[in-house]
């Protein structure tokens, strides 16, 4: 099959992009000006591998990876799994956690360094910082003392504090890894180099997994984090770099195979939430790890068959049959359709973010909100009318309704994957 508009040689100016999902390949042609021209999905060949897949699709589309540019994003090892040990979890654990979620990995707690149980989640990456860069760190250098990571059941572990203390953290853990404070010695929590070995962590995590070093080309030298793709996206719109408008307090969600990600306004959050983004961020994002319709179906459906308002959401989905599928959903006797798990991933996602149940997760006050986007490939299938009762749920009586819209173009992808360097961030 071939991309509508190929053409051998290249067009001057034009691009293309892939994203690599946990379900679908995506492949769209971009114009000179970075605008999405025409695109084309295909579901995930899970026998053939990435590397096969992909270049049947570029082969059927006229595309040649050494001769063409293509700009490339992948999901489909649903995220490098970071924790956090911090200092404190509303100052530097806030910023380590933006930084983290920016570079595209998921955040999957957040501890206090005394944190007495620690935790028994594995996780790819244990990341210990807090404090800025000073000498006299009497308070922080014995709590850094007291720190055991035994605690912790990790891949490898990293420090990200002051750096007067980083000798002294080395010597008692023999291999960590040390990034340069993010916090430094003005607290203003600057994206540097957690930033990018996290998101290195992530790419070289997602070659070894799933093959992607074997893509032709610089494919698989050039691979971006999908996740971070849809946060610039998300970023550019709201600053009015993209050609979707945004017109007030915004919920993005990113309903995926794996995870279903939160990108949100910071104006968003509760008045009273005791969570907090980072300051100076705009936007800001969360990972609900265990919500997803094909790799966490599992735990979605756990989650939503022991859901209180169960019933209200059927009815808000269905219309019909409510009563025969609910009494079939608490015996775990029904097998739901693919539109009807990406529903249960946005009400559950929604639902947690009005509570803040999650790790560092703010509380969200969906009063505020004027607009929610859904995008990603499980979004594709949802009815705005449907969508627009599951969010009445969570609504105050009598409260405004959003305006909700479905990205059918992932105009927030395209914003994201031609991000640069040079763009403000």
């Amino acid at each position: 099959m071939t991309l509508p508009g190929a053409t051998s040689p290249s067009q001057p100016g034009v691009r293309y992009a892939l994203d690599i999902g946990s379900t679908v390949v995506k492949l769209a042609r971009l114009d000179g000006a970075g605008m999405l021209e025409t695109q084309q999905f295909f579901p995930r060949d899970f026998e053939a591998g990435i590397a096969r897949q992909v270049g049947d699709v570029l082969a059927a589309a006229g595309i040649d990876p050494e001769r063409d540019t293509i700009l490339a994003c992948s999901s489909a090892n649903g995220g490098l799994r970071i924790g956090i040990v911090c200092l404190t979890k509303h100052f530097s654990g806030a910023a380590l956690r933006n930084q983290i979620l920016l570079a595209g990995a998921n955040p999957e707690f957040v501890h206090d360094m005394d944190e007495a149980n620690g935790d028994s989640r594995r996780v790819d990456m244990l990341l210990v910082g807090g404090g800025i860069d000073c000498e006299d760190a009497g308070p922080a250098e014995r709590r850094l003392l007291d720190f055991d990571p035994g605690r912790y059941r990790y891949g490898a572990l990293a420090y990200a504090g002051n750096r007067f203390l980083a000798d002294a953290f080395v010597q008692r853990f023999a291999g960590t890894l040390v990034i340069a404070n993010p916090l430094a010695d003005s607290l203003s929590g600057r994206v540097g180099g957690v930033f990018e070995t996290v998101r290195r962590a992530y790419l070289d995590d997602l070659v070894f997994k799933e093959g992607v070093s074997e893509l032709p080309g610089q494919l698989g030298r050039s691979i971006r984090p999908t996740p971070e793709v849809a946060n610039r996206g998300f970023l550019r719109a709201v600053q009015n770099q993209s050609t979707f408008t945004i017109v007030g307090a915004c919920i993005v969600l990113d309903i995926g195979g794996a995870t279903t990600d939160l990108h949100y306004t910071v104006e968003v959050v509760s008045e009273a939430s005791l969570v907090r983004p980072a300051r100076g961020m705009s936007v800001a994002r969360y990972v609900f790890t265990d919500i997803g319709i094909v790799a966490s179906r599992d735990t979605l459906m756990a989650q939503l068959r022991g859901h209180t308002q169960l019933y209200e959401f059927l009815g808000a989905v269905l219309g019909q049959d409510v009563r025969d599928v609910f009494a079939a959903l608490r015996e775990g006797d029904y097998t739901p359709s693919p539109a009807l798990l990406s529903y249960a991933c946005l009400f559950l996602a929604l639902d947690r973010f009005a509570k803040g149940r999650g790790p560092g997760l703010p509380t969200g006050d969906l009063d505020k909100v004027a607009q929610i986007i859904l995008t990603g490939g499980a979004a594709q299938t949802l009815d705005v009318s449907a969508v627009n009762r599951v969010v009445a749920l969570m609504l105050s009586p009598g409260g405004a309704p959003p305006l909700v819209q479905v990205d059918q173009r992932y105009e927030i992808w395209v914003g994201g994957i031609t991000w640069t360097d040079d763009m403000p961030a």
